[in-house]
């Protein structure tokens, strides 16, 4: 599945919905019977909201071309699923086991699934990747600094890592971000809930940086966006979530998110490391 045109993929997914390995894209009525296919979700909404993260995600990992990717805190492994090519290979993991339905999905070498904690494997067990996804978990996990240097380990030579996470600077956030935390021992307990359940705390764009220069990570690049008329945020969930008044409310968000970074719900940062 390759995006070339954001807004018309994001249109679709909103109209037909995405099954968790997010391939209900494909023209395949097999899909169409899957379990797991969404409902329609037109924005402003919270499932407006997660399609066009997982589309966006998907669109910057896709640029990389990454022959060899790793996703941390997978579930299902949907957007690593999503990236499987002819010339690739894809590992997800995550701490719970795969459903049965998913297992469906399975592809022998080329997309594999290893259950545990990722701080607990290590790269003789998984191998180097050329790029490695941690979606939505950064913000679930006390001691980022260590986190971070185990995801370089699995790292190749000019390897890249791809986090998303909410974005600390949003002007709503009620959450401490990641500079204001005293002791992280004390966040301990309430690490890994299940069911993306429990953000400790969130990080502001400058924080990141800090986080990952600090690690030896360079070229960190910020992606901010998804505004509530995407989103629903303060209150524009009560308005019509009608398919015809996607474009106004696409183009609305697209003006919003592009005049401040304080009203991006969302942050995807990238960066490299040389070994």
């Amino acid at each position: 599945m390759q995006i070339t045109d954001f807004y018309s993929c994001f249109k679709k997914i909103c109209q037909e919905g995405y099954s968790y390995l997010g391939r209900s894209l494909q023209v395949d009525e097999a899909f169409k019977a899957n379990p797991w296919h969404f409902k329609s979700a037109y924005p402003p909404s919270y499932g407006a909201k997660a399609r066009a993260r997982f589309l966006k995600t998907l669109q910057i990992a896709q640029a990389f071309k990454a022959k060899r990717i790793l996703e941390i805190a997978s579930g299902s492994g949907f957007n690593a699923a999503c990236l499987l090519e002819s010339d690739n290979e894809i590992v997800t993991n995550d701490l719970l086991p795969l459903g049965q339905e998913h297992h469906n999905y399975k592809d022998g070498d080329k997309l594999q699934f290893v259950q545990g904690n990722i701080l607990d494997l290590s790269p003789a067990q998984l191998g180097k990747f050329d790029l490695i996804m941690a979606c939505e978990i950064i913000e679930h996990i006390a001691h980022c600094d260590q986190f971070i240097e185990k995801i370089k380990s699995f790292l190749n030579p000019e390897g890249r890592i791809l986090i998303t996470t909410p974005n600390g600077s949003y002007f709503r956030s009620r959450l401490p971000t990641h500079s204001q935390i005293k002791d992280f021992s004390l966040l301990e307990a309430n690490q890994f809930k299940p069911d993306s359940d429990g953000h400790l705390f969130l990080y502001t764009p400058t924080e990141m940086e800090e986080v990952l220069a600090r690690a030896g990570f360079r070229d960190v690049k910020i992606h901010l966006s998804i505004g509530p008329f995407i989103s629903g945020n303060m209150g524009l969930r009560f308005l019509p979530q009608w398919k015809v008044l996607m474009p106004i409310y696409y183009f609305l968000d697209f003006l919003m998110t592009k005049s401040t970074g304080n009203a991006c719900t969302q942050m995807i940062v990238v960066a490299s490391f040389k070994n």
